[in-house]
């Protein structure tokens, strides 16, 4: 009787494909694991990262130049640092006066310093109108502490990704208020007083709804139309403070230059730094301020900056008013018509 040979099998058209499937499903898992992160909001963990690679280089601290406090209407902040964030107070050589994080502020309270809680109206570039809610403290106590409130003239806030504003103390200072019909009118108006806010949200007047964040600039209006968002710094670092007298923004000029004009012609005013100052004007004779005509309403909308179109003869008195530097003085702009 005869010996049946073992047949021999060939694994290996098998075990290719079948490594090939595995690895496959190993490293779509540990891919797949961190677009799920990204996508959710979630910030993916550090051996994740080491297997994703993205497209985007910009990072939380990396902001756009933009106009509305640095940042979308409903976009997160970002996660705050471990750290409490300080802010230093410096003067225009850099010596560090004072620096001080909440828990400083917070040793304060009540002698040295107020905390306060409020709702802000503002209106933006655009021009657009919004609210913030805040809770924070105010600005004067934080000068008072810092041993500079009665000699500091202009207050630079910087943060920490750069971005700027210069304010004089005149505009800090001054009366400022929360309007409740935003932009519309001052009916029902409530004084307010600017802070470094830690809780804060955008778009709301709902105290509630505010979350911790980073420290934030805010301050009230002057009028119901006047345009503080493009002002509010997010993620204050430094402070710096001037003592030195405050320079006045240069007037504006108009074309066609002020002399003989044709009926039915138009004027189109003018400024170096446009994108900085509101122009506002009259027609009358009276001497422009804030509550005047405004020019140029937008930094976006450049056609609603509309020319002045003359009928007749008229002298244009137009002033730059802007963050930073007092008013300019009043140009005085003659048009003769003659028919």
């Amino acid at each position: 009787m005869g010996t049946a040979k073992k047949r021999k099998t060939n694994i290996y058209p098998y075990f290719i494909p079948g490594l090939i499937m595995l690895l496959f499903f190993l490293f779509g898992c540990e891919s797949t694991a961190v677009e799920g992160a990204s996508a959710s909001g979630e910030e993916p963990r550090q051996d994740d990262l080491a297997l994703f690679v993205s497209g985007d280089k910009r990072t939380d601290t990396q902001t756009d130049t933009r106009t509305d406090a640095q940042t979308d209407d409903d976009a997160p902040h970002g996660d705050l640092a471990d750290e409490a964030p300080r802010i230093r107070i410096l003067d225009t050589a850099g010596v560090e006066l004072w620096s001080f994080t909440e828990d400083t502020l917070k040793s304060l309270i009540p002698e040295a310093i107020d905390m306060d809680s409020n709702v802000y109206s503002t209106m933006n570039n655009w021009p657009t109108a919004r609210f913030y809610a805040a809770e924070g403290y105010v600005v004067e106590g934080i000068l008072y502490n810092a041993g500079v409130l009665d000699t500091v003239r202009t207050v630079t806030f910087r943060a920490a990704d750069g971005y700027e504003i210069s304010m004089t103390m005149e505009q800090l200072f001054e009366k400022r208020y929360c309007y409740p019909q935003l932009g519309e009118n001052d009916l029902g108006a409530r004084r307010v007083a600017p802070m470094i806010a830690y809780r804060w949200r955008e778009g709301t007047d709902d105290i509630g709804g505010i979350r911790d964040d980073r420290p934030l600039l805010i301050f009230g209006q002057r009028d119901p139309f006047e345009q503080t968002n493009p002002a509010f710094v997010v993620g204050v670092s430094e402070m710096i403070v001037d003592a030195e007298p405050c320079e006045k923004w240069p007037p504006p000029g108009a074309f066609p230059l002020p002399g003989p004009i044709a009926a039915g012609e138009t004027v189109k005013l003018q400024h170096p730094d446009i994108g900085r100052v509101k122009l506002h004007y009259t027609l009358d004779g009276s001497d422009p301020t804030a509550l005047s005509p405004m020019y140029n309403p937008s930094t976006y909308q450049p056609e609603l900056s509309r020319p002045i179109a003359i009928t007749e003869s008229v002298t244009i008195k137009v002033i730059a008013v802007g963050y930073g530097k007092e008013d300019s003085e009043i140009a005085v702009l003659e048009y003769g018509v003659s028919f």
